[in-house]
C-alpha cells in the first residue's frame, strides 16, 4: 500500500524532499519537491520547485513545475513555468506563466530535468 504523506493544515515544511510516494499538501511547502502524486488541497501552498508525475491544484503553487499531467481545478492557482504532457484547467482555475510547455513524451521531460540540473 502506497503511503501518503501530509502536510497539514496550519503546519508548514521549508526545504527539500524527495521520495517515491505520494504528498497531500493542505498547509505550506517552500522549497523543492520531487514525488510521484502532489495534491495541493484548498489551504495548501506550495513555493520552489516540483517535479511530480502527476500534480492536481486546488490551493496554491507559485514553482516551476515538470509533470506529465496536471490538473487546475476551480479554486486553484498555479504561478511559475509550467512543463507538462496533459493539462487539465477546470472553469475557476487561475493559470499565471510566462512559459507553457508541452512536452510530447515524458523522456523529454527527463532529458530538460537533467540540463537544468
Amino acid at each position: 500500500m502506497n503511503k501518503i504523506i501530509r502536510i497539514a493544515k496550519n503546519s508548514s515544511f521549508k526545504g527539500s524532499y524527495s521520495g517515491l510516494g505520494d504528498m497531500e499538501l493542505l498547509g505550506n511547502f517552500r522549497g523543492s519537491l520531487k514525488v510521484k502524486n502532489l495534491f495541493i488541497k484548498k489551504t495548501g501552498v506550495f513555493i520552489g520547485a516540483v517535479s511530480a508525475k502527476n500534480i492536481f491544484v486546488e490551493g496554491e503553487i507559485y514553482a516551476d513545475i515538470e509533470t506529465e499531467s496536471l490538473h487546475l481545478k476551480a479554486t486553484g492557482i498555479v504561478d511559475g513555468d509550467v512543463f507538462y504532457r496533459n493539462i487539465i484547467i477546470d472553469s475557476g482555475g487561475i493559470l499565471k506563466s510566462q512559459m507553457v510547455q508541452n512536452m510530447s513524451k515524458m523522456e523529454n521531460l527527463v532529458k530538460l530535468n537533467k540540463k537544468l540540473k
